[in-house]
C-alpha cells in the first residue's frame, strides 16, 4: 500500500472517532451469533457515500501452497484493541494448513502470524472432497461481548476461561487440524493458556461460536471420518466439558452451521442423508436443541434438502424468535421457536412459495435485517443455472400471524454468497460462475454488489477490479470496510476513503 493510501484509510478510522462512531466486532461468520449478517451500527457506510467505494485492502497469502474455494477464509474483525503497539483495528484470517494471520487493517500489515505445528500423523481436515481438501479447519471467533437480549441475565465467567481471561482480556479462539481449540492472545497470536482437546482430528468444523463461557460449532463434510454433528466446549467447567449431538449423514451448511436464539437455543438445519434409515434419522431437519448439554427440544422434518442447504437465521419477533430455513421445497419455512414443527413436527408457521427450479437451490446461509421503520427483512441467496439472485422478503402479518412477503428479486448474479448488510445497504459477493461441485469455472471473477435494501436497486458494483473467483466462505462488513476473498488466497476489502 502507497503512503497516500495509508494516510487516507487513517483519517478513517480518525474522521469515524470524531464523529462518535464507535469502532464495532465482526466477531463470528454471519456477524453475531443469530446469523444475521447485520452490522447494526456501521455507520460510516452510507447511501450517499457507497458510490465512491475504492479498494482500501488487497493482500495475497502466498505462504498458503493449497488453493481453492476454501483455501482462505473471509476474516472476524476486532474493531478496537489496546496492544502493545497502540490502538489497532485487526483482522483475523484463517488459511489451510493451520495457518492464522492478524492484519492491522488500517494500515494493510500483517500484525502477526502463526502456524499451529500439530503432532506428526495427525489427519488433516481432507478426505479427498471439496468441502474437507484444501480447506481452512475453522474460522476463528472472538467473543460475542453484548448481551442481544436486556433482560438475559449474564454468565458469571468462571473456570478455564476465567484463567484464560486473566492471561488475555480480549482472546480469540481457533482450532487446530489436531482438533484442539486454541485461546489466542490477540496482541501477540501465542497461545494465552494451553489448548483444550475439543474435536476429532481431522474434523472440518463450521461456525466457531463464543458465547456465555460456550464455544459452539458443527462438523462438516465427514471430514476425518468425524460425523457431522454439533459440539460445545463449556469454558465455565474447570475440565472444559465436551458434549455433542450427532446428525449422522445429514449435511450441514459450511457457512455459519448453527444459529443461536436469544434464549440461548442451538437451532441447526441439516440436508439429504443416506439409504440407510438409521444413519439419515436428523435428514431434512430443522432441530432445536438446548445450550451446553445439547439435549433435543424439538424439530421439523421435511425442512432441508441436497440442493436448497443453508444455515438458518433467527430474530426476535413479538417477544419470542421467529426461525427461517430454506424449505425442502425450495421456498422457505418460517418457524416458531416455541414448537418449530407444530404437533406433528412437520408444520411451519408459514411457507413461502418455491424460489428454486431445476438447477436452482437455496445456498450458503441465510440474513436478516431490521430497517428504519421496523420492518424486518429476510434474504435468500439463490443459486442458479446460468445465473442467481437474491430475494428478499419482509415479515408482515396476515391473520394475525407473521409471514414472509416476497419485496425484491436483485439483479443476475453467479453464485452469490449470502448477504451483509450495513446503514440500509445489502452487499453481495457474486462469486463468479461455479460447477455443481463447487468447483470454480475457468475465466470467472468474484464481483461485489451493493444493493438498496428497500428496492434491490444496484448502487454500486466492483466491475473487474477482482480477477479470480470469490472463496465461498463468506463476506464481512466492520467499520467502513466490507471483506471477502478469492480462491487465489487474496483478501480484499472495499470501502470509502474519508477525510478530515
Amino acid at each position: 500500500m502507497n503512503k497516500s493510501s495509508a494516510l487516507a484509510i487513517i483519517s478513517l478510522a480518525c474522521t469515524a472517532m470524531a464523529n462518535g462512531q464507535v469502532a464495532m466486532d465482526w466477531p463470528t461468520i454471519g456477524g453475531d451469533a443469530q446469523r444475521t449478517g447485520w452490522a447494526k451500527a456501521d455507520g460510516l457506510i452510507t447511501k450517499e457515500n457507497v458510490k465512491d467505494f475504492q479498494l482500501v485492502l488487497k493482500r495475497k497469502f502466498d505462504v498458503l501452497k493449497e488453493k481453492g474455494p476454501r483455501s482462505l477464509a473471509s476474516p472476524v474483525v476486532m474493531g478496537s484493541l489496546i496492544s502493545y503497539k497502540g490502538f489497532k483495528e485487526l483482522a483475523f484470517v484463517a488459511g489451510s494448513s493451520d495457518n492464522l494471520w492478524s492484519i492491522d487493517v488500517d494500515l494493510n500489515r500483517v500484525f502477526w502470524h502463526k502456524r499451529y505445528e500439530t503432532a506428526t500423523g495427525t489427519p488433516k481436515a481432507a478426505n479427498g472432497s471439496g468441502l474437507c481438501s484444501a480447506s481452512i479447519t475453522a474460522a476463528p471467533a472472538l467473543n460475542i461481548t453484548f448481551s442481544f437480549v436486556a433482560s438475559r441475565p449474564r454468565v458469571a465467567i468462571t473456570g478455564v476461561q476465567a484463567a484464560a481471561n486473566a492471561a488475555s482480556p480480549r482472546p480469540a479462539f481457533a482450532v487446530s487440524s489436531d482438533g484442539k481449540l486454541h485461546f489466542v492472545n490477540t496482541s501477540t497470536g501465542e497461545d494465552a493458556i494451553p489448548p483444550v482437546n475439543f474435536l476429532p482430528a481431522g474434523a472440518k468444523a463450521s461456525g466457531l461460536t463464543f458465547l456465555d463461557g460456550v464455544v459452539y460449532t458443527t462438523t462438516v463434510g465427514g471430514c476425518g471420518g468425524t460425523k457431522n454433528g454439533v459440539w460445545a466446549i463449556d469454558l465455565n467447567s474447570p475440565d472444559a466439558t465436551v458434549t455433542s449431538f450427532a446428525l449422522n449423514s445429514g449435511g450441514v451448511s459450511s457457512l455459519g452451521g448453527l444459529a443461536v436464539g436469544t434464549d440461548g437455543t442451538i437451532y441447526v438445519q441439516t440436508g439429504a442423508g443416506a439409504m440407510d434409515p438409521e444413519s439419515s434419522k436428523w435428514a431434512n431437519t430443522v432441530l432445536a436443541l438446548t445450550p451446553k448439554d445439547l439435549k433435543l427440544k424439538h424439530y421439523i422434518t421435511s425442512a432441508g434438502s441436497a440442493n436448497s442447504l443453508a444455515t438458518p437465521v433467527v430474530f426476535a419477533y413479538k417477544g419470542r424468535d421467529l426461525i427461517v430455513s430454506a424449505g425442502a421445497d425450495g421456498g422457505l419455512a418460517l418457524l416458531d421457536s416455541q414448537s418449530l414443527g407444530g404437533a406433528d413436527n412437520k408444520t411451519p408457521l408459514y411457507r413461502t412459495p418455491s424460489l428454486t427450479s431445476a438447477g436452482r437451490s437455496v445456498r450458503g446461509a441465510l440474513a436478516s435485517w431490521l430497517d428504519a421503520d421496523g420492518t424486518r427483512w429476510v434474504l435468500a441467496p439463490v443459486w442458479g443455472s446460468p445465473n442467481g439472485s437474491i430475494v428478499a422478503f419482509k415479515v408482515e402479518e396476515s391473520d394475525g400471524k407473521p409471514v414472509l412477503t416476497q419485496a425484491w428479486v436483485s439483479r443476475e448474479m453467479s453464485s452469490p454468497l449470502p448477504p451483509v448488510i450495513a446503514s440500509g445497504l445489502v452487499f453481495v459477493l457474486s462469486a463468479g460462475d461455479y460447477a455443481p461441485d463447487d468447483r470454480p469455472k475457468s475465466n470467472t471473477h468474484a464481483t461485489l454488489y451493493a444493493l438498496d435494501g428497500a428496492t434491490g436497486k444496484e448502487m454500486y458494483s466492483t466491475g473487474k477490479q477482482v480477477t479470480a473467483p470469490g472463496s465461498l466462505t463468506g463476506v464481512t462488513v466492520a467499520n467502513g470496510r466490507v471483506y471477502f476473498a478469492t480462491t487465489d488466497n487474496t483478501l480484499y476489502a472495499f470501502g470509502v476513503f474519508l477525510e478530515i
